[in-house]
Order: C-alpha cells, then sequence, then structure tokens
C-alpha cells in the first residue's frame, strides 16, 4: 500500500479495521487512513489529497447509524484526536460561547462542564463569570459518545430538541476547511450571508491571506424545506448565514475543525412524569392536547415542556423481558403487564412551584384521557429522572441485541427503521400509516421516539432476506406518503449513504441535480465523503 509522502504518515488501515464501519453495520474499504492531531496536519493531509485526486472520508466517532462516515475507497481523515476545548469567551447579551475541536464527544463535554478546567488564554474575569453558574449544551441525541462534530455535521437533535431545538440553533461560528485545505471562517451573527439566493465567500490559506478575488462563488436552489423537524439535505434560505449550510451539510460541503458552541444555564429543577394511556389513540389525544396547552413556545403550561416522548406496546414488551438492561445495564422501572403504551413528559425551570403547578396540570389532563393514578409515574429527583429517561436509551438498546442475535443466522440481515416527521395534523393519519403498512405486511415493528415534533421511529425486524426486501419497500412507500403530506425522510439521522434514494423521494429529480451543483461549488471534484447524501454516478 502507497503512503502519501506527507507528516503524518498514513496508519495502516488493516490495523484499524473498526474505522471501515459505523453504527449502522454498513461497512467499507480504504487506502489510506489518517489520524491527525491538528487542524495543521488536516491542512496538510488535505492538499495531499487534492493533489493526488484522491477521496476523503471524514469520521468522527462513527455513531451515525446512515452509514455516513463509512468510507467508499480513499482515504479515511478521522478526527477524533481533536478532542479539546479550545476557548471561552460571552457574546454581547452574556451567553457563553465554548470553542471546541471537532473530536470532542458529547459525553466528555458534559462532564467538562460538571467540572471545568479554565482553557488556556482565558481572561480570569472571563473564567470568573463562567464559574459562578453550571451551564449545558442542549442537544441531546440518544448515543451520548457522539462527537461534537458529527453532530454539526448531522444537525443532531434528540428529546429535548422539542423544546431547545436541533444542534443548529446552538452553533455560533465555524471554522471550515475545504476540500483543497483552504479555510473559511463564518459566523452566525457576523456572516458572512447571503445575497437573496447568491453567495460569495473567501477562503483562505493558513496564513490568513484571501485569494486576490472571491475564489467561491454560487446559487443557492430555490427549493422550500419541509416545515418540519428536518435533517435531510442542506439547509437553505434567502440571505441566510453561510454557516448553515454546514451544519446538517454531512461533511460533504467542507470539515469542521473548530466550532463555538452557544451554552445555556442549567435549570434548578427537571421533573419527568411516565404515563400510560388505556390506548395507543388515547396516548395520540394526550399528545394533541398536552402540546396545544404548552404552545409554540412550549411554555405555556407555566413550565417550560422540554420533551414528550412515546413507546408502543411493542417497546413495553422489550422492556418487561429485559432485553436492554442485560445488553446495556441501563436501570429502568418496569412497566407494568397491562401498560400498551407509554408517554414521557419532561419539565424544567427555575422555580419548584412553577413545576409542580405544570406537573398538575398534566395530571388533570392524564386523568381525562383515562390514564388510572397507579400509571402515572413521576420523578423529581436526579437519581429517579435517569431511571425514566433510561426507557428511551433502552429501547434501541433491546432492537439491536435482537437484530445482532438474527443476524448470527443470517449475516447481512439489518434492522428497517424511519426517521420521517410530519405536521401537526397529520400526526393519527401518519401512525395509522405505519399500522397499517405492518399489519398487511406482517412484519414485526417497535414505534417510539419523539411524539412531541410526530417524529416517531417506526424499527422494523426482519426474520429473514425476504422479509428485509419487503420492509425496505414498505418504508419507500411511507416516505412518500409522508413527503405528499408535508413531511421529511429525515428528521435527525441525515441521509448518509444508505437513504440517498430518500433525497430524490423528497426533492425530486431536479432538486438532487440543484443540490449536486451546490456541492461542486465547494467540492467540484466530488472528493469529500462522495456517496453520503448523492448515490454515486451509474
Amino acid at each position: 500500500m502507497m503512503t502519501i509522502p506527507i507528516r503524518p504518515v498514513a496508519h495502516p488501515v488493516d490495523q484499524h479495521p473498526d474505522l471501515l464501519r459505523d453504527e449502522s453495520q454498513l461497512a467499507g474499504t480504504a487506502e489510506h487512513l489518517f489520524l491527525p492531531r491538528n487542524s495543521g496536519e488536516i491542512t496538510a493531509i488535505l492538499r495531499a489529497l487534492a493533489r493526488r485526486g484522491e477521496t476523503v472520508t471524514v469520521q468522527g466517532a462513527r455513531t451515525g447509524i446512515a452509514g455516513g462516515a463509512v468510507p467508499r475507497g480513499g482515504a479515511i481523515l478521522n478526527l477524533a484526536g481533536l478532542d479539546r476545548v479550545l476557548g471561552l469567551r460571552f457574546d454581547a447579551g452574556g451567553s457563553p460561547l465554548l470553542r471546541v475541536q471537532p473530536g470532542l464527544l458529547l459525553s466528555t463535554l458534559r462532564r467538562w462542564l460538571q467540572n471545568p478546567a479554565p482553557p488556556p488564554g482565558v481572561p480570569d474575569d472571563t473564567w470568573q463569570a463562567f464559574r459562578r453558574r453550571r451551564w449545558r449544551f442542549t442537544p441531546d441525541p440518544t448515543e451520548q459518545t457522539a462527537s461534537l462534530g458529527g453532530m454539526i455535521a448531522c444537525n443532531a437533535s434528540g428529546a429535548c430538541s422539542f423544546l431547545h431545538g436541533p444542534t443548529r440553533r446552538w452553533v455560533e461560528s465555524l471554522r471550515i476547511l475545504l476540500p483543497d485545505g483552504r479555510s473559511l471562517r463564518l459566523s452566525r451573527t457576523g456572516g458572512p450571508f447571503a445575497d437573496g439566493h447568491s453567495f460569495a465567500l473567501e477562503p483562505r490559506d493558513d496564513d490568513g491571506t484571501p485569494p486576490p478575488s472571491p475564489a467561491l462563488t454560487g446559487i443557492l436552489p430555490a427549493i422550500a424545506l419541509p416545515a418540519v423537524k428536518h435533517a435531510a439535505g442542506y439547509w437553505i434560505a434567502a440571505n441566510m448565514p453561510l454557516l448553515d449550510l454546514f451544519i446538517g451539510g454531512e461533511g460533504t460541503l467542507g470539515i469542521v475543525v473548530e466550532a463555538e458552541i452557544r451554552l445555556l444555564p442549567e435549570p434548578a429543577h427537571r421533573w419527568g412524569l411516565l404515563l400510560m394511556p388505556p390506548s395507543e389513540d388515547a396516548a395520540l389525544e394526550l399528545v394533541a392536547t398536552v402540546r396545544a396547552a404548552a404552545g409554540p413556545s412550549r411554555t405555556g403550561l407555566g413550565a417550560p415542556l422540554a420533551a414528550i416522548e412515546y413507546f408502543d406496546a411493542a417497546a413495553l414488551a422489550l422492556l418487561r423481558r429485559g432485553a436492554a438492561g442485560q445488553a446495556s445495564g441501563l436501570a429502568y422501572p418496569v412497566p407494568p403487564d397491562g401498560a400498551c403504551c407509554a408517554l414521557y413528559v419532561e419539565l424544567e425551570g427555575d422555580d419548584a412551584a412553577d413545576l409542580t403547578a405544570a406537573a398538575a396540570i398534566l395530571a388533570r389532563h392524564a386523568a381525562a384521557g383515562g390514564i388510572r393514578d397507579e400509571w402515572t409515574w413521576a420523578a423529581s429527583g436526579a437519581a429517579d429522572l435517569e431511571r425514566l429517561k433510561a426507557f428511551r436509551h433502552a429501547v434501541p438498546e433491546a432492537v439491536n441485541q435482537i437484530i445482532a442475535e438474527r443476524r448470527r443466522a443470517l449475516p447481512g440481515l439489518t434492522k428497517v427503521g424511519t426517521d420521517f416527521a410530519v405536521p401537526d395534523g397529520r400526526l393519527h393519519e401518519v401512525m395509522r400509516l405505519y399500522r397499517d403498512g405492518l399489519a398487511r405486511t406482517r412484519l414485526d415493528g417497535v414505534i417510539f421516539g419523539h411524539i412531541g415534533d410526530n417524529h416517531v421511529h417506526v424499527n422494523i425486524l426482519p426474520r429473514d432476506a425476504a422479509e428485509l426486501t419487503r420492509a425496505k419497500q414498505l418504508v419507500g412507500e411511507w416516505a412518500v406518503q409522508c413527503v405528499a403530506w408535508g413531511g421529511t425522510v429525515s428528521a435527525e439521522h441525515g441521509v448518509g449513504k444508505l437513504k440517498t434514494h430518500l433525497l430524490t423521494t423528497l426533492y425530486g429529480e431536479a432538486g438532487v441535480r440543484d443540490l449536486r451543483r451546490l456541492k461542486a461549488c465547494f467540492d467540484p471534484g466530488n472528493r469529500l465523503n462522495p456517496g453520503t447524501l448523492f448515490a454515486p454516478p451509474a
């Protein structure tokens, strides 16, 4: 195997077989592997790869489930070694902005926020002001070992995105390296911005020298983004801050090497309620009622409503069997035998009296929906709250364990999952769509997830190759209908390499061609993350 003559040298790919796959279980190939420790090394690597015309796949923690981090030949650029907190400042409004590298894990960041150490060069008065409060980074994907660079690339979200929104909302600035090694600095408040749907950028070399004229210009496609929670393709709007092209772009336009993320104060209180309605229809009615009471601001109950999560009968059955607990060590309360579904609702705030009043309102709505007192579980302490929240984490663990067992008998078998979201008025219809499809095809399915955003995951568990084929066909049918209702084909996981056909379902062939042309403005050789978002040419 040839080694590209730069420093650091390429590492042997065969000594790191785990870097040829991600959580999707898709596997790939690569000729070169680079494990840089700083952005200067990344620049040197990209310049050398550009001279050779070689493709490069960028990786973080590889926790994605759409195959975006899986290489298709060429080089792997794994950013796990860039994992530091680099700086801290306060903006004009008094909010802290933390400058981080892309390989920093969410779990590591959370530990740092619990016991922070001053980043280099931070003035003492800034540090003392920061230490007066406890702070949090609000995006909360299920996989806490996700890297911040990966979260930015996929615009990650989670249960509490119902209140706080996805990662995009909490990114203030980015430093990007283009495929040829030139850099861009982009800010949400300081620009650069699109001029309508036109844009012009001035990439710079490492010494900050700009080219003699704007070297990167283009037109943003005139596509309409779904008015729902959405993470499929590029985020496009007239006069937008151009950093938003890179948030959710899945690493296809440039590589995040630094980011400033915005922090919020930790609330004094978080309370959780687990409600077990008498039927799925009753659960859907309760979601609509609670969501209406909370209002668009999510604060109409008197305390912020952070999350509404759903678990169907099949999900509860998995938890009763204890499969997830045995696989992951998660400690969660076992749902009673008679429960057919559950809703997890989370409140947060600084005034315990406000949370008490909001919880009382929720309890009245629950009682009106037929939920018995003994099937309403509440948690206000940190330990009890974590046990309730473990419900959410345990279900996908159980699903993955079942598929792993079936894969031993039939290698290549995978679960088939949805990531669709629809407008508020379509929640009942989309649930009927899923139920009717599973019944018609006689496929095993588990439904759980972010029902507050009309974004539940249907995980289909095929038993053989024929069921796998039927499952993929069914999900394709569902995608067409969800798009017709004004929904999206991906609300949080992204498109990756496994769902490129769904981007065409969403935007049509002409829309995808426009998005390809946008990518070509930044990556004319299609060398960066090839196969992600867009299927390779036939």
